[in-house]
């Protein structure tokens, strides 16, 4: 009798505790009007539209721009445009994960500088899947390069989430599903965001300055006096 009280009461010391155990990883954001968001499908349109943000916000300062992802994944050639982009400007991309980030979503979200989720967040890789009908050879050779292709994307991957390669592979081969906590856990994030605030950058004021020119007029009282002659 003894025993279970004291088993009991352990169990709910643990459970309490537990309750009020901040997690390992949590950060709090504070973003600014730098920021882009993936809402829906990785498209054509829909990173097009990203990039030219992102290109203007990188000629203004060097400063991190914020990606809301919200995406259940789409075209890989969009999503390899966007990343290439996030790699070559000067600006860090600061991604948070605000919903889900599946297939391609997850990718980009890879390949930020800084990776953070919401608490209920979650995240989805697996290989890629193709579909074609007959059998000509162009189908063919197209999807053995694209799974060519996209081996060397999954090495990329691996290295940046800190797994090893044969690991990462035996996860994604039927889909790998994770939830934020999980997520922190196997590296693919950095921390769970559980406070968000914005800031508002102050505009730059430029100073312009006019000159104004003054025309003044020379006036001549006559005399009487003759000029001096030249000798």
């Amino acid at each position: 009798m003894h025993l279970s009280k004291l088993t009991f009461s352990f169990a709910l010391t643990v459970l309490i505790a537990c309750a009020h155990t901040p997690p390992a990883a949590a950060v709090e954001v504070e973003l600014t009007e730098r920021q882009v968001m993936l809402s829906g499908p990785v498209t054509d349109s829909a990173v097009s539209k990203i990039v030219k943000d992102i290109l203007q916000f990188d000629a203004q300062s060097a400063d991190p721009i914020w990606l809301l992802m919200d995406s259940p994944g789409g075209s890989v050639e969009a999503g390899l445009v966007l990343i290439d982009v996030m790699k070559s400007i000067r600006s860090p991309i600061y991604c948070i994960v605000i919903s889900k980030a599946f297939s391609m979503g997850a990718i980009i979200t890879v390949f930020a500088k800084k990776r953070l989720i919401f608490p209920h967040a979650t995240m989805m890789f697996h290989e890629a899947s193709y579909g074609a009908i007959g059998e000509d050879p162009s189908i063919r050779s197209r999807i053995e390069f694209s799974t060519r292709y996209l081996d060397g994307l999954h090495v990329e991957i691996a290295k940046s989430i800190g797994m090893p390669l044969d690991k990462y592979r035996k996860r994604i081969r039927d889909a790998w599903w994770v939830m934020a906590d999980e997520a922190v856990k196997e590296g693919v994030i950095e921390a769970v965001v559980t406070k968000v605030s914005y800031r508002e950058q102050p505009e730059e004021q430029v100073e312009v300055k006019r000159t104004r020119t003054h025309k003044s007029r020379l006036m001549i009282r006559p005399t009487d006096e003759p000029a001096p002659k030249a000798d």
